[in-house]
């Protein structure tokens, strides 16, 4: 016979000791509550990431040499130092994004605003654009040199808003 004040363990909760046969709350059960709660309140605080601020947009229609055009469209982050390049050949179904870090390279001469490089996620630089006084952006030869031609490879800067 058991006397009324011995621990029997309970064969539903074989870790758990109990002195009457009524349920009591595993240790699992009670970690796995209280790890929900703390799961369900952590999001609650949890703020989402800012979106990175923008340096600048400049698009514009640069030449190609199988199409009419390449309708494209550089968007510059400051912080960190991104970039998207939206490239969407005239004629062609799918547009073509690239994207990476840029650096502002300082200027040559006195009459130089300096360059913009692009660099992909590979690490090599993609395009390189020279600064210009209006505020617009010229595409540079892969040799960072100005192309040589009577053809338009000028981007025009664009408001935020654009």
């Amino acid at each position: 016979k058991k006397k009324k004040n011995q621990l029997t363990c309970d064969s539903r909760f074989p870790l758990i000791q109990s002195r009457h046969r009524e349920p009591v709350m595993s240790g699992y059960r009670l970690a796995t509550t209280l790890m929900m709660t703390l799961l369900i309140s952590a999001c609650a605080t949890v703020e989402p990431e800012p979106a990175p601020k923008q340096y600048g947009t400049w698009s514009g229609t640069l030449p190609c040499a199988d199409c009419a055009g390449i309708e494209t469209r550089l968007t510059l982050f400051a912080q960190p130092r991104t970039y998207v390049l939206e490239e969407a050949y005239k004629g062609k179904p799918e547009p073509i994004e690239h994207s990476g870090t840029w650096s502002l390279l300082p200027p040559e001469n006195a009459m130089d605003l300096g360059r913009i490089v692009l660099t992909n996620e590979k690490g090599t630089v993609d395009r390189q654009f020279r600064r210009l006084p209006e505020g617009g952006l010229k595409m540079l030869g892969k040799d960072g040199k100005d192309i040589r031609s009577e053809l338009n490879y000028t981007l025009e800067r664009k408001r935020i808003s654009d």
